[in-house]
């Protein structure tokens, strides 16, 4: 019975214990396209943005947007918009490109 009080004990006081706090750092992923390009996009979430390197193309840093499910960073004409490994990017005066996330080591 005693047994049975201490091991209860624990259990609530285990349930009371904080949980950590999840990772807010910032996320790389690099991405495939399917006209040839490669993306480098660093995901930070505060500010809530994704930065965007393009071999050959200036960096740009966008801003996140309100979108239904997924994600989506857009500005200036430049979007990065998707949802889980897939991601569609557009930049100034280029036409829309599929992009994959390709996994991490």
């Amino acid at each position: 019975m005693r047994a049975a009080i201490v091991i209860a004990a624990f259990a609530l006081a285990a349930c009371q214990t904080p949980c950590p706090a999840p990772d807010t750092g910032p996320v790389t992923r690099i991405f495939r396209c399917e006209d040839g390009s490669e993306l480098n996009v660093t995901f930070t979430r505060s500010p809530d943005f994704a930065r965007v390197v393009q071999e050959g193309y200036t960096t740009v840093d966008l801003p996140a947007r309100i979108t239904g499910s997924g994600f989506r960073y857009a500005e200036g004409g430049a979007e990065l918009r998707g949802r889980s490994i897939e991601a569609y990017w557009t930049r100034p005066g280029a036409a829309e490109t599929l992009c994959h996330a390709q996994q991490t080591q």
